[in-house]
């Protein structure tokens, strides 16, 4: 299967095959946590930078189907999880035991001080957005056939230096067939090999996980409770930890024309390797820490772009009845409004912007921007 390195980015995750033999075997077994004795889920576990890994499930049990007569010496598993000392066993002396899941024990990992970031408290933050949006652009990446386990697909996000948390992440799934995907959101500095991703700057031990369900729409994932730093660039990954259903995985993500570029790993613990230049639309609203006087000034570049803006108008129905009380969201700018009480909303919009209208009870409506100045949200109840 070809990846497509052009405007319509293919960005293709293959499933490493593994074919019954006499030499192969199941190394198998149960993540438990050394302190509480409690499974540890959505460990990774793989022989390292060889394309053969699996993630452990949400009760800790893993299988990694190998053929030990591929390997050196030279060779190992590795086993990590957010929180836990890695562990490198030499592919030498794994044992294989075929009636029980033998515990593997993890250590939680002892936080050093200089992961801890210390904030000038002269410095205040601002909101900014990062990162790239779709904007109506025909790049797409995908995540097809059997996809292994631990898969990633990697971002980098340019940005300016200096402290800033990350708030939220927002990205855009075109079509997804599986009655649901569980992902993982990495977020790596750019330490490794070649610029590449390595080191994993969510501190908080916590994973950051999201349920995609089937069908089309926009995601988002609150990254506040993490409590992430960056001070430079860094990369945003999405994780693949299980699919539920039968149906193989085919998952359309939105990309952007940009061109820094994506990365993927084929499954865990393998390395990372460069599929285009066409970057996934990562989308982040983050906190830059600046002085008061440079937060003052923000503000106001702010509000001038933000009266340029054109405004949208119209109303949100139902049946022929007007919705009160319908959100309705720019993706693109993050604004946020309500319909009044009698169904009507205002929004501030530009030509390609998508236009998202939510209400409990009825099914999100997304309206691209052309260019008229008025529009109706015909709303439709959840079957």
């Amino acid at each position: 299967m070809d990846i497509i390195c052009s405007k319509k980015l293919s960005l293709v995750l293959f499933f490493a095959l593994f074919y019954a033999g006499f030499a192969q075997r199941d190394y198998k077994g149960q993540t438990v946590d050394a302190k509480t004795g409690e499974p540890v889920p959505y460990v990774n576990i793989g022989i390292l930078d060889k394309g053969v890994g699996t993630v452990s499930d949400e009760n800790g049990i893993f299988h990694l189907p190998l053929e030990t007569s591929k390997y050196g010496n030279g060779d190992y598993i590795q086993i990590s999880c957010l929180g836990y000392e890695t562990i490198r066993i030499p592919v030498s002396k794994i044992e294989f035991e075929y009636n029980e899941y033998p515990k593997q024990i993890l250590n939680p990992a002892e936080i050093s001080l200089d992961e801890v970031e210390v904030t000038n408290t002269t410095l205040v933050p601002i909101k900014e957005y990062i990162g790239y949006q779709n904007n109506g652009s025909p790049s797409l990446g995908y995540w097809k056939d059997n996809v292994a386990l631990g898969g990633e697909l990697a971002t980098k996000i340019r940005t300016s230096k200096g402290p800033r948390q990350l708030n939220s992440l927002e990205f855009e799934v075109w079509s997804n067939p599986s009655d649901s995907i569980l992902i993982r959101i990495n977020v790596y500095d750019s330490d490794g090999p070649l610029g590449r991703p390595l080191t994993n700057l969510n501190k908080s031990g916590k994973d950051i996980l999201k349920a995609l369900k089937k069908g089309r729409g926009f995601k988002d994932v609150d990254l506040e409770p993490f409590a992430i730093h960056v001070t430079d660039d860094f990369y945003i990954s999405l994780e693949l930890l299980k699919v539920y259903g039968d149906s193989e995985i085919d998952l359309v993500l939105a990309a952007a024309d940009s061109d820094y570029g994506s990365y993927r790993k084929y499954t865990s613990q393998d390395k990372w390797q460069k599929v285009s230049d066409v970057n996934m639309a990562y989308y982040l609203e983050t906190s830059p820490y600046v002085s008061q006087e440079k937060a003052k000034r923000y503000e106001v570049k702010v509000e001038k772009a933000r009266r340029k803006l054109r405004m949208l108008s119209g109303f949100a129905i139902h049946n022929g009845s007007m919705l009160a009380d319908v959100t309705v969201k720019n993706q693109r700018t993050r604004e946020t409004t309500k319909t009044d009480d009698s169904g009507r909303y205002v929004i501030h919009a530009e030509k390609k912007d998508v236009i998202m209208f939510s209400k409990q009870g009825y099914k999100k409506m997304v309206l691209e921007v052309g260019d008229q100045q008025f529009a109706n949200a015909l709303m439709r109840l959840v079957d």
